[in-house]
């Protein structure tokens, strides 16, 4: 009954973090499922040792463990994948911003009797 509780600790949570737009909304979709995971697992605590038997595993809390493990395992490689994402995004917004920079610097520097000439600056 714990993990129940518990799991309706961790929805408060998340849609509080939503609301505040702490949280994006693909992480709380993640978070959510483990927190239905977690509730699950508290109503029904004997489905874990049916699992634990239908897959073959002779002690079902190292089979919750390994479960764990790999979830968060799972989850660290989607952040890093995302962390790559922005990493590449910051590096191309970088470069056109200095090529900007660059045009801008350019049009400063042009000849002032062109300017001049120009209908627009009229």
């Amino acid at each position: 009954m714990f993990s129940a509780i518990l799991a309706g600790v961790v929805v408060l949570s998340i849609f509080w973090l939503l609301r505040r737009d702490r949280l994006p909304v693909m992480h709380s979709l993640w978070w959510l499922s483990v927190a239905g995971l977690i509730g699950l697992l508290g109503l029904f605590p004997r489905l874990i040792d049916r699992v634990a038997d239908w897959v073959g595993v002779a002690y079902s809390p190292s089979l919750l463990f390994m479960v764990a493990i790999l979830v968060l395992l799972i989850k660290v490689l989607l952040e890093d994948v995302d962390v790559s994402q922005d990493r590449r995004r910051l590096l191309r917004l970088a470069q056109k911003v200095a090529m900007l920079e660059e045009q801008i610097e350019q049009l400063n520097h042009e000849d002032p009797g062109k300017r001049s000439r120009d209908p627009r600056n009229s």
